[in-house]
């Protein structure tokens, strides 16, 4: 069974009556942002609920969540239906840049410093708990430029020592990690 909410408001549930979108089309793959993208008809009870940039849309297949993020744009068509298209939350790391600085530590002193540095720009609702890093290893590096958290850590941390970014739920808040596996 699957479900579809935007922030606390029922977009679909295939168990309730006239909660339907169309065309649904959800796209995951490791250390990529994610996407999901639907068609909603003006007739549907939480049509006017969902504001670009601000809504969050959560996909749970039975009680697994299996997709949060948010809408990223939502096209008007000739019915009066939203084309409207969703990236995963990972792309929240890409609301806050990391200034030009340089750093010696461990990668997982680094990866906390980015979480940090992205908490302190950004909303709650796109905030992070700096969860598990299990990659040690010895950095020393610098950055002259303004990067997107993300691209800081595609390459300042990804691009040199592999791994994986994954962002889990708990009962106390949203974690980010970064595992060998």
């Amino acid at each position: 069974m699957y479900r579809v909410y935007c922030d606390s408001f029922l977009l679909y549930d295939d168990q309730v009556q006239g909660y339907d979108i169309f065309s649904p089309k959800l796209e995951m793959e490791l250390n990529k942002i994610g996407s999901f993208e639907y068609t909603i008809y003006n007739t549907h009870p939480s049509f006017d609920f969902m504001k670009r940039l601000k809504s969050i849309i959560q996909i749970f297949q039975d009680d697994f969540l299996l997709f949060r993020g948010r809408i990223l744009n939502d096209e008007q068509g000739f019915h009066n239906e939203k084309k409207v298209e969703c990236e995963s939350e990972l792309a929240f790391l890409v609301d806050s840049i990391q200034r030009p600085f340089s750093f010696t530590g461990t990668a997982a002193d680094l990866f906390r410093q980015f979480v940090s540095n992205h908490n302190s720009q950004v909303g709650t609702e796109q905030r992070f708990i700096f969860g598990k890093c299990d990659i040690s290893d010895s950095v020393t590096i610098s950055e002259a430029g303004y990067l997107t958290t993300w691209e800081s850590i595609q390459k300042k941390l990804l691009d040199v020592f592999g791994g994986y970014v994954w962002i889990r739920h708990e009962a106390n808040g949203i974690y980010i990690d970064y595992l060998k596996d």
